[in-house]
């Protein structure tokens, strides 16, 4: 099961709505997540987290209570693959030492993004050029801090608001936490991307994870 971390509704900016469909579309089971729950940290069944879209915006030298919800969930499943998704992806940069460059506005729209197939399986069997929908303030940056902790660059939007090649995807720990500032659940043509998270990242590690404890 995946939990999918965020306290609000389904509105154009998280894409809740959009993430759920494309869960139930191959009947992957989750659980929209609002609190923290107890209950929910022990169970035995959850194999991910998703850390979707938000409205607000992450501001790395003030104390966000809003981000207790996701510090609470990566504190008790410290070994389970993650996957943020715009401001999701935002707020692992930062937890990972990264920068946030800040724009005063939104970049909204569709645009060519490079997939590098060569370096991550979670783009795997995955076209290297697509259009993929985009809606954000502020980039994710790798600072010195962050590339010491093993953060990289694994996709570029190859043309970005000031015209220059950008990242647009991280994998912040090998094979296990993953950054999009991209949604791949806004259009079905890309939703492929959401699903080799769940099976190439997810389930693999979940086999693997029986497989050393029998």
């Amino acid at each position: 099961m995946l939990l999918i971390i965020n306290r609000g509704k389904p509105n154009g900016v998280n894409l809740l709505s959009k993430i759920f469909n494309t869960l139930n579309e191959r009947n992957i089971p989750y659980k929209h997540v609002k609190t923290r729950d107890p209950a929910l940290i022990r169970r035995k069944d959850v194999n991910g987290l998703i850390l979707p879209g938000a409205q607000y915006r992450i501001h790395p030298e003030e104390q966000q209570d809003d981000l207790e919800l996701e510090l609470y969930y990566l504190f008790h499943f410290p070994k389970l693959p993650v996957l943020g998704i715009c401001h999701g992806c935002q707020f692992l940069m930062t937890y990972y030492g990264g920068e946030l460059i800040q724009y005063s506005n939104y970049w909204i729209g569709s645009t060519d993004i490079e997939l590098d197939l060569s370096r991550d399986k979670i783009f795997r069997d995955e076209e290297r050029r697509q259009k993929i929908r985009v809606y954000f303030h502020d980039l994710p940056v790798i600072t010195p801090k962050a590339s010491k902790a093993g953060v990289r660059e694994i996709a570029w939007i190859t043309k970005f608001r000031d015209g220059r090649r950008h990242a647009c995807a991280f994998e912040f720990e090998k094979d296990r936490v993953y950054g999009f500032m991209f949604h791949p659940e806004g259009k079905k043509e890309t939703r492929s991307i959401l699903y080799n998270f769940y099976d190439n990242i997810c389930v693999s590690a979940s086999a693997s994870s029986s497989s050393s404890s029998s």
